[in-house]
């Protein structure tokens, strides 16, 4: 093996190895919606949350979802049309976040 190809496969295992490291880390960043609560839909377990003027994204809670209202333990009762809430957690293929946390901030 000459040493071009040594030098190349090298580089290429070194830069391998920062990408697989760096999905890694991308996978387990938490996704973030801030916002006030625009719609609550119990039957099907879903937050629509108003994020600036305009934009509505939707929430995704269910038996895992943890709540804190005004950082003390809370529950879903004390998620309300117009409350504040910061909504941690995964989207789904980019639409729908999953939540784990709820967080809701004022009344």
């Amino acid at each position: 093996m000459t040493r071009k190809s040594l030098i190349a496969l090298v580089t290429g295992a070194i830069l391998c190895l920062v990408l697989a490291l760096g999905a890694s880390a991308a996978d387990k960043k938490q996704a973030r919606i801030d916002g006030r609560v625009h719609q609550i839909n119990k039957d099907s377990s879903t937050i629509e949350v108003r994020v600036g003027t305009s934009l509505i994204r939707k929430v995704v809670y269910g038996p895992d979802t943890k709540y804190t209202y005004r950082n003390k333990p809370g529950s879903m009762d004390d998620v309300k049309d117009g409350r504040r809430v910061i909504c941690l957690g995964k989207f789904d293929d980019k639409t729908q976040l999953i939540a784990t946390r709820i967080d809701v901030r004022e009344k």
